[in-house]
């Protein structure tokens, strides 16, 4: 789930030195485990809780979510017995979050980028910007690194009504709003 995602919240467990940050993240195999690579601007306060241990944090990714009415449930017409819900599907690392060292910071972005065009389609690499402009960009920014030690995933979608399940679907595949992507995730339910 977290490597189709890629967009996470990360909550550092400090005891509320630091609000929650966001920041697309790749994952990679290495060793035999998978780490989460991504990058924050240098003004973040996490590079200073970073500069000199680890940090203990919560990694959170939320693929979807979305309000359920009980218009779709075959039970409506029948006896009106029905309440609306909301589905969502999330999945929570804890785990280790690190700086990268600022000299491997170009080869995590060349690597992220490749992982986010091919992702699209699109087939942009780091080095087709000047290296100057790439220096002074980069900066700017730093690398982290998480290791996840546990996981755990969060699903609610429609699970109490398995008769439902096909017609909310086929409902929110007709909604024209971002709980549209319940439905992928609906589908593809055993997929973590």
């Amino acid at each position: 789930m977290a490597e189709e995602v890629k967009f996470a919240s990360i909550h550092p467990l400090d005891g509320g030195r630091c609000d929650a940050v966001f920041a697309p993240f790749v994952s990679r195999r290495t060793n035999g485990s998978t780490v989460f690579l991504g990058h924050l601007v240098r003004s973040n306060p996490l590079l200073e809780m970073l500069s000199s241990d680890v940090l203990p944090c919560r990694l959170v990714f939320q693929a979807a979510d979305g309000y359920i009415s009980p218009s779709v449930y075959a039970e409506k017409p029948k006896s009106g017995k029905v309440v609306p819900t909301w589905n969502y599907v999330a999945c929570q690392f804890m785990g280790t979050l690190e700086k990268v060292p600022d000299l491997e910071l170009t080869d995590l972005l060349a690597y992220q980028v490749s992982i986010f065009e091919q992702a699209q389609g699109s087939d942009w690499k780091l080095e087709d910007a000047p290296a100057d402009f790439l220096e002074h960009m980069a900066s700017g920014i730093f690398g982290i690194r998480f290791t996840p030690e546990r996981c755990q995933i969060h699903k609610k979608i429609s699970q109490n009504r398995p008769v439902d399940q096909r017609a909310v679907i086929a409902w929110t595949k007709t909604l024209n709003t971002p709980f549209k992507s319940l439905a992928h995730w609906m589908e593809d339910s055993d997929d973590d």
